[in-house]
């Protein structure tokens, strides 16, 4: 039949009949979904913004001297007041985030131009380089308290104190990662200033 006189063509006829059966299909599927579980383009969006971390506050350097960070006792066997030995920032949820993340097994790494070491977490007093821990677990929002566990949550902060077995040395750029399970790993890029004083803003 001729176009021309209002008709279908054939290639018309097939292109309406392959839609109307994607759309049968969709309908199919979206009547078939299981139920409790939100689906959809939105819904997946949201999903993804789950575990994203983001440092609050500034970033501390500490010179490699033991004493106390945050309370918290560090064992130096070689005091060296010219180098680096531990740092501490605090991490939260990123505005908006939908969901937790278990920070009791994260895995943290710093990394420098010499090679990459893998931090293991301890609840021990004192902290012996090699290790990282969670110093304090505070709430964003006045007058509200975190829950204790090692989840973060909305609204929680998590104070940690980081000390790589290998001091860092003036001028020296590093870089912390903190991935936990199912989450965005966070990187935290930094460098040692060329004089250090016994706690430092590193920004």
């Amino acid at each position: 039949m001729d176009s021309a006189e209002g008709g279908l063509t054939v290639l018309e006829g097939i292109i309406l009949c392959v839609v109307a059966v994607l759309l049968a299909v969709l309908a199919v599927h979206a009547l078939n979904a299981p139920p409790g579980h939100p689906v959809g383009f939105v819904y997946s969006a949201l999903e993804e913004t789950g575990g994203c971390l983001m440092v609050s506050g500034e970033v501390y350097g500490y010179a490699l001297t033991g004493g106390t960070v945050d309370g918290v006792a560090l064992a130096c066997d070689r005091p060296d007041p010219s180098r680096m030995g531990a740092v501490s920032c605090s991490v939260r949820l990123f505005v908006g985030d939908m969901g937790s993340v278990d920070m009791g097994c994260a895995a943290l790494e710093v990394a420098t131009a010499e090679g990459t070491e893998r931090l293991e977490r301890t609840q021990e007093a004192p902290v012996w380089p090699g290790n990282w821990t969670i110093v304090r677990m505070g709430h964003t929002i006045p007058f509200l308290q975190a829950d204790g566990d090692t989840l973060l949550e909305l609204g929680e902060q998590f104070d940690l104190v980081i000390y790589p077995s290998r001091p860092l040395a003036p001028g020296e750029k590093f870089l912390i990662r903190i991935a936990p399970p199912g989450a965005v790993p966070l990187t935290v890029e930094r460098a040692v200033p060329p004089r250090l004083t016994p706690v430092t803003d590193l920004g």
